[in-house]
């Protein structure tokens, strides 16, 4: 009988440190998923300086009523592409501070140039240009509550999975970031006033409308929401 408690004793020992490594190992495990989700390379290309800032604030005098440049509760994410074809050519368009006379349609309201929070290159790479605390010109009537992110590509059919899965990534950081974003909006849905999103356009003039947009396009729009609630369970209104 002592022989059996001694071994009973034993068993009992190996059971529970069994089950101590298992819940450490699960414990460590999801440490680690938690780590992993929050890791993300993203290279800063700053964009902004004092006359930009000014500008920024003017604009947004004129087109929303208050002389702010301050993006304080973001609430849509804004996903773009760029038509332009390279990331040099796309910084070196969005460093300027003025917008180009050419665009007639949208720089008689603000000479303030457009510009983006983010940009994803074809390989995955994500760069700042603006901080998420800083308005950018990307969405008519949009701006003061949305951060953009633009894909490098000259169309829907030039858009990478590569692309895709740093706009996931990106996005489910933002959010942890940013709680209140409740909107995932592409730029070719951005002008339909059917959409939840749209009872948050503003502008001071009514004449400054959104209009059509293909960017990014149903498919690329569609995968986006669908790896965004099958990886991070995050599910946003349009």
């Amino acid at each position: 009988m002592k022989g059996y408690s001694i071994l009973a004793s034993v068993l009992a020992l190996v059971i529970i440190s069994s089950v101590g490594c298992a819940q450490q190992e699960k414990s460590s495990q999801s440490a680690e998923k938690t780590v992993k989700s929050q890791i993300l390379q993203v290279d800063t290309i700053p964009t902004l300086n004092a006359t930009k800032l000014e500008l920024t604030k003017q604009y947004c005098l004129e087109n929303y009523g208050v002389a702010s440049y301050k993006l304080d509760s973001p609430k849509i994410v804004l996903v773009h592409f760029t038509v332009i074809p390279t990331l040099e050519e796309t910084v070196a368009y969005f460093q300027k501070d003025s917008i180009e006379s050419s665009r007639t349609n949208i720089s008689k309201f603000s000479q303030m140039n457009v510009g983006i929070h983010y940009i994803v290159d074809k390989d995955g790479s994500i760069y700042k240009l603006v901080p998420d605390t800083v308005i950018a010109r990307h969405a008519i009537g949009f701006n003061h509550v949305s951060i953009g992110i633009e894909n490098i590509a000259k169309d829907a059919a030039d858009l990478t999975p590569a692309q895709l899965e740093s706009n996931v990534k990106l996005i489910a950081v933002l959010k942890e970031r940013n709680p209140g974003l409740e909107y995932l909006v592409g730029h070719h849905e951005y002008n339909d006033t059917s959409l939840a999103h749209y009872k948050l356009f503003l502008a001071v003039d009514e004449s400054y409308k959104p209009h059509n947009k293909p960017d990014p396009g149903p498919k690329f729009i569609a995968d986006l929401r669908e790896k965004l609630k099958a990886e991070h369970n995050l599910t946003f209104m349009k």
